[in-house]
Formats: structure tokens, C-alpha cells, sequence
């Protein structure tokens, strides 16, 4: 009796462990990318470097900067691959370790270079759309 509760315990652990892992790899695997050697960098980035690009945007339902950032991807015809970081469980040390510091969305990679989030596109479109709320 106790080795089967042993054995149930050890295999619950396992598949937590085996379920992060995977939850982790698709992280990775869900920021696309058509170019992998783009010509620009964040500071360097224009309208234009997102012609024939792979737009990915980590998003969150309550959130009126991501509900702009998608407004204006739209607005500009730009299509986007969208995760929504509550969806997939998503926490700061998952986004830490691929390259995010700040935890706040939306975060948003052109081609696999992260650019920022809502403030970050606007500069970059030229655009003064104020933060739309969500309902």
C-alpha cells in the first residue's frame, strides 16, 4: 500500500515536471520567426522591417496596451501570431528566460527580435493611439 502512494506521488511530480518543461519549450517554440538573421535590431527597427516579417505578440485579455498593440498591427494590414500569457501560464521567469525582463505585456517580437510592447510600436509606427480600454 505505502509503495503505491509512493509510486503515485513520484509519478504526479514527474508529469508536473514533464507538463513546466513542456509549457517552457513551447514558449521558445512560439515566437516565429521568417528571417533568422534580420537586418535590424530593436533600436534599429522601422516600418518597413515588418514587410515579409513574423510578428508574435505575448498578450493578456485584461490588457488595454495589448488590445492597442493588436488595434494598430491591423490597422497597419500587419498579420500577428498571438499568446495570451495567462492561456499558457506564462510567469516572469518563464518570459526571463527567454530574453524578457520587464513582466508586462504586450511583448512583441519582429522575426524573433523582441521590440517592446504598445509604447515601443507607436514610436516606431509614428502613432499617437492613446491606450484603448478594455471591456
Amino acid at each position: 500500500m505505502i509503495k503505491n502512494i509512493i509510486a503515485v506521488i513520484i509519478l504526479i511530480v514527474f508529469t508536473v515536471f514533464v507538463q513546466e518543461k513542456i509549457v517552457e519549450q513551447d514558449i521558445r517554440r512560439a515566437i516565429i520567426s521568417y528571417n533568422d538573421n534580420p537586418s535590424f535590431t530593436k533600436e534599429t527597427i522601422n516600418e518597413a522591417d515588418f514587410d515579409d516579417a513574423a510578428v508574435t505578440i505575448f498578450t493578456a485579455t485584461w490588457c488595454g496596451y495589448c488590445k492597442g498593440a493588436k488595434q494598430l498591427l491591423n490597422e497597419k494590414g500587419i498579420a500577428y501570431f498571438e499568446v495570451d500569457v495567462e492561456e499558457y501560464n506564462i510567469s516572469k521567469r518563464k518570459l526571463k528566460e527567454i530574453g524578457i525582463e520587464d513582466f508586462f505585456v504586450p511583448q512583441i517580437f519582429v522575426d524573433g527580435i523582441p521590440i517592446g510592447g504598445f509604447s515601443d510600436l507607436k514610436k516606431i509606427f509614428g502613432s499617437d493611439m492613446p491606450v484603448p480600454k478594455v471591456s
